[in-house]
């Protein structure tokens, strides 16, 4: 057998035997070709998760910038306070801790404070002291201002943040929930810097970023969903193009194959008729011509031309056979006007005048699709050839056999054999020979396997499934 072959991932059922095309279990994996429909509904969730997650990071990114705005606005709140209603109080009195300086600037700030949306104030020395604050049990007490307050004193930029509640000077804030804090800087009488602390609620900024969401969103959805409504005939076209096209694609395919079918009939036909029965007229004429001469007992040069005579007699029927065995390999006749066991006779008659016994097992009664008649045909002749030309051998053996569910396939050998596993893993360059008959097992639905060793000969088997 020949040693050029391609192993598929399809594993053996039988001991020694080693998987050459596995076409069944690719049909049963293969996955069926989708309906327009389908298609066109995938193409619609996918569009619609491409929505979804835009709209998802329009809402986050609303969320920062809704979060920025509103700290922006409580900045702008906190200094507003701070040049209108906080700084025109400041006094002396103020920063030294006078109840009386403490009591003025609360009745001042405390009805305007409740007109705005502050919970709470404080202002602060440099070293940490609270000169004043809405809740009365801070004032005088100090405390380590953060990070964010000196720097607000440095600069006298003013900062927001969200206000860390477990410091001790927070204790106070705590059952309002979440705040927002915010440093601003004002100027003590003499000039030096004070620091402006207020409290608002974080709600303010929850609701600013529902707000810029509500804005974004509907926008956005809008534009999306009329994007994805466009696409939508657009994609149900291409894929009825696509289907068609598919269909245009196979319908060619199947007309090339009856065309190459016809012309390798229509050659054959036509070699039979002509060449064929020409050779086969020279043939018999030159041997009549070589009884003739050795008829009539004339002299030495009469018996050498009848000798060549006949030599040359023997060339065209050697040349005739060549010609038939031609004809089946370019087109069987037998297999459409006598079936499988005929076809097969005639190429087993191939290997006969090379000192190769054949011998088949085939039931005179098998009737198989013609597809599968053809697949089979092909098989033994691929596996003849490849006995011919390297397996050495001197019988070889072809049977079928119809089981449950499947059709089987053997040729076995008794030629010289091959060590498979390192020809399966890398097939010959250049060869042909049992990789093309394993990808038209698996093209037909098929499997295929051989089964060699060196020495002890090779079989081939191929299983077709059966209705």
């Amino acid at each position: 057998m020949a040693t050029d072959l391609t192993a598929a991932a399809a594993p053996s059922e039988a001991p020694g035997w080693v998987p050459l095309g596995n076409g069944t279990a690719a049909t049963r994996s293969g996955p069926a070709s989708p309906s327009v429909g389908r298609v066109v509904l995938r193409f619609v969730l996918a569009n619609l998760i491409a929505v979804v997650l835009l709209i998802a990071g329009g809402l986050w990114a609303s969320v920062g910038a809704a979060e920025d705005e509103a700290l922006a606005d409580a900045r702008r709140t906190t200094d507003l306070l701070a040049a209108v209603l906080v700084q025109p109080l400041v006094s002396d009195g103020l920063t030294r801790g006078d109840p009386a300086a403490v009591v003025a600037v609360d009745a001042a700030l405390r009805g305007r404070l409740a007109d705005t949306a502050v919970l709470r104030l404080k202002v602060w020395t440099a070293d940490g002291r609270v000169v004043y604050s809405d809740e009365a049990r801070l004032i005088g007490r100090t405390h380590p201002l953060d990070e964010t307050g000196r720097q607000t004193l440095r600069d006298g930029v003013t900062r927001a943040a969200v206000s860390d509640l477990a410091r001790p000077e927070n204790r106070f804030e705590r059952s309002a929930g979440r705040l927002l804090e915010v440093y601003g800087q004002i100027d003590g009488p003499r000039g030096q810097p004070l620091l402006l602390e207020t409290y608002s609620a974080y709600d303010e900024v929850t609701e600013r970023r529902f707000e810029v969401w509500a804005e974004f969103a509907p926008i956005s959805l809008v534009v999306l969903l009329t994007l994805v409504a466009v696409q939508l005939p657009l994609a149900r076209r291409m894929v009825t193009q696509l289907r068609a096209t598919q269909q245009e694609r196979e319908l060619l395919q199947a007309r090339a194959l009856d065309v190459s079918t016809e012309e390798r009939r229509l050659i054959a036909g036509s070699l039979h008729d002509g060449i064929v029965q020409d050779v086969s007229a020279s043939a018999l004429l030159v041997a009549r011509a070589a009884d003739d001469l050795r008829a009539t007992g004339a002299g030495r040069r009469e018996r050498q031309a009848a000798e060549v005579l006949g030599q040359a007699a023997g060339a065209l029927r050697e040349s005739v056979g060549s010609l038939r065995s031609l004809l089946v390999e370019i087109h069987p006749p037998t297999l459409e006007r006598a079936g499988l066991p005929g076809a097969l006779a005639d190429l087993a008659a191939r290997l006969r005048p090379r000192g190769i016994e054949v011998r088949l097992g085939v039931p005179e009664d098998l009737e198989t699709e013609p597809a599968t008649a053809a697949l089979l045909l092909g098989t033994v002749q691929e596996a003849l050839r490849n006995v011919g030309k390297h397996a050495r051998a001197r019988c070889v053996d072809v049977t079928v056999q119809q089981r449950t569910g499947r059709l089987v396939l053997e040729v076995t050998d008794d030629g010289i054999g091959f060590d498979a596993d390192p020809v399966v893993r890398r097939p010959r360059a250049g060869h042909l020979g049992l990789r093309l008959l394993a990808d038209r097992a698996t093209a037909a639905g098929a499997t295929l396997a051989v089964r060699t060793a060196p020495g002890a000969g090779t079989s081939l088997r191929l299983e077709v499934p059966t209705p």
